[in-house]
């Protein structure tokens, strides 16, 4: 019997499976960890992206506009829906009674997500802020008051119940076996950003209408437009300048040269631009007509930094140089004789507000003749095949496209009287046909009436849209057309010219 007892006592055959049944509980236990653990982490991850696209299709619409809280709302109603399969129920981060909440305070809840919109942020992101209040954890109140003052929303998606199979009270979660996972972000817009565009605003054109459903429609196709500097009379179509932000020192010759030149120094922020009321001077008119290689006193024909246009065809002649004809390509004048010098002119009528917009309709057939009398526009009609008339025109900017493009080879073209599109005064004319483009901000003159005086400080751009300079700058207008609106239902011109600077803060 000893024997038996000592040969058992140093037999170690099956001991793994005695270490085994008394690690086993923890082997499972850690296992049932590790699951919980990645669907909860799957779960947030959800409910997180739910939020950061809530988030960030609502701040897209705060443009400080009036109706900007109600656009964001439509946007969190109708872009974005989220579901996920990590709770006990469907969890859902959408807006549970299927439509905007509207009210009269920053903050709101809309069922399966409350929202708030702030006027800004602490700098520190571990400073808290309560997404019912809009208050931060140093007691700030980050509220916006307004559409206008509204820079940042803050979407919460309401937490949704994790059942655990882990018992969660070993991990602190009390008696029950589950715990809330939720998602909070921050997203801000910063405002449409454009760099490099003509230091210019223009009372909106559009009074009444959405800019966005105008650019759909192409309300504006083809139309020409007075560009009238407002000076103390603010109507749809008046014409101001801009200014920089620090504008210190910033006078007629300043303005001038960045009227002009090809880079505009300072980008502009449609949430903070900053007017320049004023005479369109002498100098102003020089630098937009550098683009029609202008070019006079102000302004050098050797610097390569005001280009004129690849295509300059305005309807000019030489100068005559007293009883001879002149053959300086830096001396002309507008050609009296419409057979033998004719420009893009303008509209034949300007019926809407007070004469600054036109009917869309020009001397298309005047123009051909006199500069294509060998039928060189043959081949430019309308995408059905039909020809343009002098009652169906083509939008000035497409002809002018149409004549500079190389493959039709049409800017050197004689007219009748021996004008061509070359540029022959500068020597180093630009190869980018939108040169004769020039652009503005379009603000609402009538919200801001009583700052249009002098200079003015911050102010809401609605958008930015772009003109066709259509002749030369000689008396107190501008003569362009309108080509696009800032978005993406346009003509597609200003397409990555305009960014919206709309991020994730949070």
């Amino acid at each position: 019997m000893l024997r038996i007892v000592r040969a058992f006592w140093h037999d170690q055959r099956g001991v793994a499976l005695i270490l085994v049944s008394i690690m086993l509980p923890a082997i499972i236990g850690f296992s049932l960890l590790a699951i919980d653990m990645s669907r909860a982490n799957n779960l947030h991850n959800d409910l997180q992206k739910g939020a950061d696209s809530f988030a960030l299709a609502a701040a897209a619409e705060l443009d400080g506009k009036p109706d900007a809280w109600t656009r964001a709302e439509r946007a969190l109603a109708n872009l974005v829906e989220n579901d996920s399969r990590f709770s006990s129920v469907t969890a859902r981060a959408d807006l549970d009674n299927g439509g905007v909440v509207n009210g009269t305070t920053a903050c709101r809840n809309g069922g399966d997500i409350a929202w708030c919109f702030l006027a800004s942020i602490p700098q520190s992101d571990s400073t808290a802020i309560n997404p019912l209040t809009g208050v931060d954890a140093n007691g700030v109140d980050r509220k916006a008051a307004t559409s206008a003052d509204a820079e940042f929303i803050m979407v919460s998606v309401q937490a949704s119940r994790f059942n655990a199979i882990f018992p969660a009270s070993f991990v602190g979660a009390g008696a029950n076996n589950f715990f809330d996972v939720g998602a909070t972000a921050v997203a801000g817009f910063a405002g449409v950003v454009v760099c490099d565009m003509t230091p210019l605003f223009i009372c909106n054109p559009f009074p009444g209408q959405n800019l966005q459903d105008v650019a759909n429609n192409q309300n504006f196709y083809r139309k020409g437009i007075k560009l009238v500097m407002g000076s103390t009379s603010w109507g749809p179509g008046n014409m101001g300048f801009l200014r920089p932000a620090v504008s210190h020192g910033y006078g007629e010759g300043d303005l001038a040269d960045d009227i002009a030149h090809v880079d505009f120094p300072e980008c502009v922020n449609s949430r903070g631009i900053y007017t320049q009321t004023g005479n369109l001077t002498t100098k102003a008119k020089a630098a937009f007509n550098t683009r029609f290689d202008m070019y006079g006193p102000h302004f050098s024909k050797t610097d390569a930094s005001v280009p004129p246009a690849p295509n300059i065809r305005k309807g000019f002649d030489f100068a005559p140089k007293g009883n001879k004809p002149g053959t300086d390509p830096c001396d002309k004048i507008p050609g009296t004789d419409l057979t033998k010098f004719h420009g893009l002119t303008q509209d034949t009528a300007y019926p809407l507000f007070d004469g600054r917009i036109g009917n869309g309709l020009w001397d298309y057939e005047g123009y051909v003749a006199a500069n294509y009398p060998n039928g060189e526009l043959d081949d430019f009609e309308h995408e059905d095949g039909s020809a343009y008339t002098n009652a169906n025109p083509p939008s000035r900017y497409d002809l002018y496209k149409y004549e500079t493009d190389p493959a039709n080879g049409l800017v050197d073209t004689l007219s009748v009287g021996g004008e061509t599109g070359e540029a022959l005064c500068h020597a180093s004319p630009s190869t980018d046909p939108d040169r004769r483009l020039i652009y503005a901000a379009i603000v609402d003159c009538a919200l801001y009436a009583d700052e249009l005086n002098g200079q003015s400080g911050s102010m809401t751009a609605m958008g930015f849209a772009s003109f066709f300079l259509t002749e030369p700058v000689t008396g107190d207008d501008v003569l362009a057309e309108i080509v696009d609106i800032d978005g993406n239902k346009g003509r597609g011109t200003m397409m990555g010219f305009a960014k919206d600077n709309v991020q994730l803060y949070r």
